[in-house]
């Protein structure tokens, strides 16, 4: 796995390559302030990984992530402000964690999470950041559908999805197509950011906490609902 980190304070590069130099699965790890030298790395196929900061100087990390596909990108960052992980989930980021959330072996096992596929949220507190599906949009689709939605939505891939609910994985692709269609969407990442979006309209969750598999005073990486999305486009 090659990384890059991207941030503008070069002591928080220096202990991204101090965490990571060496760690097993690990093969290179390069860091960068500059957004446009980011951007070379990226498109030079050299990097896998993609450690990116939200508020830069020249360039936002928000801007600069539309830039960097290719890579997985995982926001590593200061900020918790949920709109801003809706946002970045919304633009293509695998993953959005912030700072001392996580103990330093959780974040490499988180990074690897995303870099694997899956979908990893920390260090921002519910209810904001994990809403529970609105009514509207829950009834837009069939109770199996619903069920398998709320699967892809906790970061599990068909065949697991499969394995949850005691069905074959072609029946979990035909009822992800499916709901892909009903939801108006192409893609995993934006049908979890639908499926999290509030109904505005709708007065009440289902049930306490519902939608959300956050724990609190957890510290390992946990893919969930609260991990928004990808940049994968597979049903």
């Amino acid at each position: 796995m090659r990384i890059l980190a991207v941030d503008d304070n070069p002591i928080i590069r220096m202990g991204l390559r101090t965490l990571l130099d060496g760690t097993p699965g690990v093969t290179s790890v390069a860091d960068t302030g500059d957004p446009d030298e980011a951007v070379a790395h990226v498109r030079s196929g050299a990097v896998d990984v993609v450690l990116l900061d939200v508020r830069m100087p020249r360039v936002s990390g928000l801007e600069l992530l539309p830039q960097l596909a290719g890579a997985t990108v995982v926001m590593l960052t200061h900020t918790d402000d949920p709109s801003t992980v809706s946002e970045a989930i919304a633009a293509g980021a695998a993953g959005y964690l912030v700072h001392g959330a996580l103990e330093p072996e959780a974040m490499v096992d988180a990074i690897r999470l995303c870099r694997s596929g899956s979908h990893v949220v920390a260090g921002v507190a519910p209810p904001a950041a994990v809403p529970a599906p609105g009514p509207g949009v829950r009834d837009l689709l069939s109770p199996r559908e619903a069920e398998v939605m709320d699967l892809v939505a906790q970061g599990l891939s068909n065949g697991e999805v499969a394995a949850r609910l005691f069905i074959s994985e072609k029946t979990v692709k035909n009822h992800v197509n499916s709901l892909f269609a009903k939801l108006g969407v192409t893609t995993r990442s934006q049908a979890i950011v639908r499926w999290l979006q509030q109904d505005a309209r709708a007065g009440h969750q289902h049930g306490p906490g519902a939608g959300s598999a956050q724990v609190p005073g957890r510290t390992g990486p946990r893919p969930g609902p609260h991990a928004l999305g990808s940049g994968a486009a597979r049903p």
